[in-house]
């Protein structure tokens, strides 16, 4: 099963709850309609989603450290410790699909690619919704709103 984002937001207040940890709730300055604080929220949750995912890796990486310095002193044998930054080596693992959660359907829809963006700040947002999950599979659903578990921190 994916993990879910949820999110939600009002014109001066954006929050995002993931699931297994991890939320925010973040005031917006003035100017900002309900559809722009609703994509906001979106691109802020899905931030928190990859930092989540690559703390995972470094605390994966470090326990692996860890495990071979201790079979290593166990052993007699030297044990490989990359130096480097993970950028140095291999490439890191692409995080897990993810569930976008949302109770605005036409969020859902226009990221869904189902209905057109007419508005060209919407259409920037959405632009950069899709630049940085280019390369994750995520999925939008529409949830009723007292389903919204990020919606409960904006009240």
């Amino acid at each position: 099963m994916s993990p879910r984002l949820y999110t939600d937001a009002n014109p001066k207040t954006i929050a995002y709850v993931l699931d297994g940890g991890g939320s925010g709730y973040q005031s917006l300055p003035d100017g900002h309609t309900n559809m722009e604080a609703e994509y906001l929220a979106v691109i802020y949750g899905l931030n928190e989603y990859f930092l989540s995912w690559n703390r995972e890796l470094d605390a994966r990486q470090a326990n692996m450290d860890r495990e071979s310095l201790a079979e290593a002193s166990q052993t007699g044998r030297d044990a490989f410790y990359n130096v480097g930054s993970p950028s140095d080596s291999t490439p890191r693992p692409l995080p897990p699909a993810v569930l976008v959660c949302c109770d605005n359907e036409v969020v859902v829809k226009q990221l869904s690619r189902q209905y057109h963006i007419g508005n060209d700040k919407l259409r920037k947002l959405a632009q950069r919704v899709w630049q940085m999950t280019q390369n994750v599979e995520v999925k939008y659903q529409w949830i009723p709103r007292k389903e919204n578990l990020a919606g409960k921190m904006l009240k």
